[in-house]
């Protein structure tokens, strides 16, 4: 029983709130759930301390909106606040961003990031859409404009991020425009990451009004088709790291063979992107190893460790 099989300790997921106050209209968390709440600071670092003597190696922080942290105390305390808090804490780790909401992601946010390079290179910045005229429908508050404002930004700052963001097609109020739109817009090759969601029409939702007229099959057709383009532009960025060394942190054997280790580098995030498999040298135990990536595919890299 080696150790490199014991995967799911050296990963976790932290919330660092509940509830949400965005009322996109396709959403009945803040029905559910309620208004965003964070959780102090000084809880979250007792516990991300807690979780590193334990030998975690990356925190997962997540919420329903993760940009707006620190919000309700009116305080002045953000999300940087307490980037900058975990920033003082010892140790070899990873911390990544999960679910960055576009409209309120400060350029002191992302400053704290760069600064540390224990801050992964990536940013899941959920946009739903691009078209002005469903995001306006979806009341997400942003247009286009600011989309692609926020997306300069963060570029100038983190040059080297890799960007996660999910869609919704079959929205009730999308027309082929909107939708060709949005396949242009995925054919820029912006993102590393990409998830799509077929709008799903639920009573208690404010977008259930303008009834569900997109069928199923269409949805499925417009998910397809940019899946297909995603794919493609996944398979060039990752063509692009073959050949340079990563810190890459090491799982275990992977759950296809044993003939391999897998790990993930700061690009890839657990449970819904690709995986580094390793072929050639030996890892006593979970970790972080520098390993040279050999192979590019769709999704996943193959390496060797440098040993």
């Amino acid at each position: 029983n080696s150790p490199v099989h014991k995967q799911h300790r050296t990963i976790t997921y932290l919330k660092v709130a509940e509830g949400c106050s965005n009322m996109c209209s396709f959403c009945n968390i803040p029905a559910l759930r309620g208004n965003f709440s964070s959780r102090t600071v000084n809880s979250i670092i007792t516990e991300i301390s807690n979780l590193i003597e334990k030998g975690v190696k990356e925190i997962n922080l997540i919420s329903q909106d993760i940009s707006s942290y620190g919000k309700d105390f009116n305080d002045n305390t953000g999300l940087a606040t307490l980037l900058k808090s975990i920033s003082e804490i010892e140790g070899d780790f990873w911390i990544r961003l999960f679910y960055c909401y576009p409209n309120s992601f400060t350029d002191e946010t992302m400053e704290v990031i760069a600064d540390d390079n224990r801050f992964c290179r990536y940013l899941d910045m959920p946009f739903q859409h691009i078209s002005d005229s469903v995001l306006k429908k979806m009341n997400r508050k942003i247009t286009r404009k600011g989309i692609e404002a926020t997306m300069a930004r963060v570029r100038s700052v983190l040059p080297d991020v890799a960007w996660r963001t999910t869609f919704i097609v079959g929205f009730p109020t999308e027309t082929e425009k909107d939708y060709e739109e949005l396949v242009e817009f995925v054919s820029e090759g912006h993102f590393q990451h990409l998830g799509i969601f077929l709008y799903s029409d639920e009573d208690n939702i404010r977008s259930s009004r303008y009834g569900d007229p997109v069928q199923f099959a269409v949805k499925e057709e417009r998910k397809n088709r940019l899946m297909e383009i995603q794919q493609k532009i996944s398979m060039k960025h990752n063509q692009k790291m073959v050949g340079s060394v990563q810190q890459v942190l090491v799982g275990g054997f992977s759950p296809e063979t044993d003939l391999l280790l897998e790990g993930r580098n700061q690009f890839q995030g657990p449970e819904v992107d690709g995986v580094v498999y390793i072929n050639e040298g030996t890892a006593s135990s979970t970790g972080f190893q520098q390993v040279e990536i050999t192979e590019a595919h769709e999704y996943d890299l193959v390496g060797k460790i440098l040993s």
